[in-house]
């Protein structure tokens, strides 16, 4: 097939440190590649990938200091990509911010299929309202979902679940760990930072935080600042900030396990499947994908409040950490990943006719 990709140009890709979705990106054009897809990548000119590049920015946005909010850089990139669409026999499209949803309309002006993938959780109408009215808009239009609780908000065309993935052999396996807790992360009360820190605390174990602070986001630096920092001792609540991959992978590797008390319902959490591709468990509150990601009592704990957190640390050593490895083997490998994807494209395929005559019938 020829592929379009239309990624995220926010970060690098492949991200240096923490950037889950710039992450998944980067696997599955070059999981494509290898399969033999003729595949073009739509973002930044520095991307570091095997398929061939149409940049539609110099340097991903955050490395010029774009605000978030900026739109006019994602109508460009898009607009720049969907001029292209006649030439492939699908578009992939990575839905990752708001902004992002400026493909929606612009998928309806092309003769080639899109897939539209999305990184986050999925608006209500009680979440997100504004965001909510333009998806539902949009609903039969064919997406694939990253887990099957993010589909549960809103009913969208879902023609597939198809989990993140990770390169298993940049996480090497280890059968022992060192007597230490890891929480990894962006910085951010959602995400449960400051809970994994009282979980340890309550324990009485060590605990290393490794996070990116999100500087240019004042909520999330004060939440830093206000909530966190004064947490750190360096003694037994040891602040390591953003890692790369290999040292990120041993710092998972050596941990008796990971402290994922998240506070919304992720859509997926990449880090879970990090973590137990290094054989270390995962101990998370039971939201969102976590239950589809950890197998309860095999390759982790899922728990409800944070007194039975702080339990679990105790039965961690009795989990076999062979059964970690394998569960990402078997669920969230890129060929399993790219597999899914391929289904997708074909299912796109065969019906994009039908979702434009639905969507055209159905706005009348």
């Amino acid at each position: 097939m020829k592929i379009g990709v239309i990624a995220p140009i926010w970060l690098e890709i492949p991200p240096k440190g923490y950037g889950g979705t710039e992450y998944v990106v980067y696997n599955l054009v070059n999981g494509l590649v290898d399969k033999g897809h003729d595949v073009t990548f739509f973002g930044a000119r520095n991307a570091k990938v095997k398929a061939k590049v149409f940049p539609t920015v110099e340097m991903p946005l955050r490395e010029q200091s774009v605000e978030w909010t900026n739109v006019s850089y994602t109508l460009f990139h898009l607009a720049q990509s969907f001029e292209k669409a006649g030439e492939f026999d699908v578009i992939h499209m990575h839905v990752n911010k708001s902004q992002d949803y400026l493909s929606l309309p612009l998928s309806l002006l092309s003769k080639t299929p899109v897939v539209f993938t999305l990184h986050f959780k999925v608006p209500t109408p009680t979440y997100n309202k504004d965001r909510y009215l333009v998806l539902n808009k949009y609903r039969d239009l064919p997406f694939t979902s990253i887990s099957n609780s993010q589909r549960k908000p809103t009913q969208l065309n879902y023609i597939k679940t198809v989990y993140n993935s990770l390169d298993i052999k940049s996480y090497p396996f280890s059968e022992t760990h060192s007597d230490y807790f890891v929480w990894l992360g962006k910085i951010n009360p959602l995400k449960g930072t400051k809970e994994a820190i009282l979980a340890a605390k309550r324990a009485g174990v060590k605990l290393y935080v490794m996070g990116v602070v999100d500087r240019g986001v004042p909520h999330l630096l004060q939440y830093y600042e206000k909530e966190i920092s004064p947490l750190i001792d360096g003694k037994n609540i040891i602040w390591i900030g953003e890692v790369e991959t290999d040292r990120k992978a041993k710092y998972l590797a050596g941990a008796k396990a990971f402290l994922n008390p998240i506070l919304w319902e992720e859509p997926f959490g990449l880090v879970m499947a990090e973590s137990q591709a290094t054989g270390t468990p995962v101990i998370s509150f039971n939201r969102g994908a976590a239950p589809e990601v950890i197998v309860d009592g095999k390759t982790g704990f899922l728990v409800d409040t944070l007194d039975q957190m702080v339990e679990k640390m105790k039965y961690v050593d009795q989990l076999n950490r062979r059964d970690c490895r394998d569960n990402v083997e078997s669920k969230f490998s890129i060929e399993k990943m790219v597999e899914g994807y391929e289904d997708a494209y074909s299912t796109a395929m065969k019906n994009w006719k039908t979702y434009i005559n639905t969507y055209l019938s159905s706005s009348k």
